[in-house]
């Protein structure tokens, strides 16, 4: 495709102009004002024209069939579900399978996202990962998404004009000239988002952001059964926590498998990337530290005097991490063998804090069981290649099999 050329208006680049994702909506979203504050957007995010002589009571504006809402772009619709969808980060990927239309997504980040939701759905019949050789590398071109003619673009605009080479001209001309763009990149731990977005800027939960997806995708059903599932999944966490006084200090952190490398994480900061294990309401044990930025690198004598009685570690579940060698490696270790958490095999397996809905619901209940076994029973353990466990339905904190009949259209 000629990026200069001035192609014929499409069906996408109309709805995305209505949406208000050219310059007069997009960047009037940006700067603090919502779709109901223009003068020419109303409530359900269409576009109203100036009253003429020529007007009759007869005419009026279609209403779009699926619409969301969202900071920073405002108001998105589509006149169908998407079919070719730019995901790039995996809480997309995550979300778009779990309402069914996993084949919608073109293209995705970091290859092991695919292989993560494979372990966690093991137990899933039938369950299909169509995009998992779709990844790509980290960022993306003005040229690769003419490529790829996505008709909705699940990334946040406020974050990709941090990139190389793209500004607001361009987010407006991909958005003019092949889809929308829908997401938000900075409630992952609600960061503060580049300057000239941040006037209006507002933050979501996991789910939240999951519900303005499904609302694209035709599917509020679908997410309204997943959304009960996860309620209840916190209800339960809820009503089976111990009191304060007696929970586990534990320290979140992404170890690379020979020690060389350890990176401490908030445990308990707001924000989706959080969405597991703040639920579970654990002492942070470096609940005193300030830094900025989503890691803090630490030495293992920090680790010590911290002493925590758990450890849960990042991407070990993925093929990132050699979680038994790791783990043996800190048995062996002379610092790490002095660390409580090792010395009561209370070194947990974890996944990623990348998570879309799927994630979420197996990754809160497998954190609840490592740091509450008495609570939630006890987890049985992770070594290289194994699959998510299969809970009998008394051990499970959610219903694993309602979750699998959801995702099939049984609901």
């Amino acid at each position: 495709m000629e990026r200069d050329s001035q192609p014929t208006p499409t069906r996408r680049r109309l709805l995305a102009a209505s949406a208000g994702l050219t310059a007069g909506g997009l960047l009037a979203g940006c700067a603090g004002q919502s779709p109901e504050s223009t003068a020419e957007s109303t409530s359900d995010g269409t576009t109203t024209a100036e009253p003429t002589t020529e007007s009759t009571d007869t005419e009026t504006t279609p209403e779009p069939g699926y619409t969301a809402e969202l900071s920073p772009v405002g108001t998105v619709s589509l006149d169908e579900p998407p079919t070719d969808v730019f995901a790039h980060f995996p809480w997309f990927a995550d979300m778009a399978s779990a309402l069914g239309h996993g084949e919608s997504i073109n293209n995705v980040w970091w290859d092991g996202t695919a292989s993560t939701l494979d372990y966690f759905t093991a137990g899933f019949d039938d369950f299909d990962i169509p995009w998992r050789d779709k990844t790509g590398s980290y960022g993306f071109s003005k040229e690769q998404l003419y490529e790829l003619d996505s008709d909705l673009h699940l990334v946040d605009p406020a974050w990709v004009t941090t990139q190389d080479n793209w500004d607001r001209s361009d987010i407006d001309e991909i958005a003019d000239t092949l889809g929308p763009w829908l997401g938000n990149y900075y409630s992952n731990f609600n960061a503060t988002p580049p300057e000239t977005w941040a006037d209006g800027y507002q933050y979501y939960t996991l789910w939240e952001l999951f519900e303005q997806v499904a609302a694209l995708y035709g599917e509020r059903e679908r997410y309204e059964a997943l959304a009960s599932v996860h309620d209840d999944l916190l209800g339960t966490v809820e009503e089976g926590l111990p009191a304060e006084s007696e929970r586990p200090t534990v320290a979140y952190l992404s170890v690379s498998t020979d020690l060389s490398a350890i990176y401490l994480l908030r445990l308990n900061a707001p924000g989706y990337f959080n969405a597991h294990t703040r639920p579970l309401g654990a002492v942070d044990a470096f609940g005193g530290e300030e830094w900025d930025g989503a890691f803090k690198q630490v030495d293992m004598e920090a680790l010590l005097e911290a002493d925590p009685d758990a450890i849960l570690a990042l991407w070990t579940v993925t093929d990132a991490v050699d979680f038994e060698a790791m783990t043996q490696n800190l048995r062996d270790d002379p610092v790490g063998s002095e660390l409580t958490a090792v010395q009561n095999d209370r070194v947990y397996a974890q996944g990623t804090r990348w998570q879309g809905p799927l994630m979420n619901l197996f990754q809160t209940e497998m954190t609840a069981k490592q740091l509450y076994p008495d609570e939630f029973g006890a987890w049985p353990g992770y070594e290289n290649g194994d699959v998510y466990p299969e809970f009998e339905s008394d051990e499970q904190l959610f219903d694993h099999g309602q979750v699998a009949d959801i995702i099939a259209g049984e609901f």
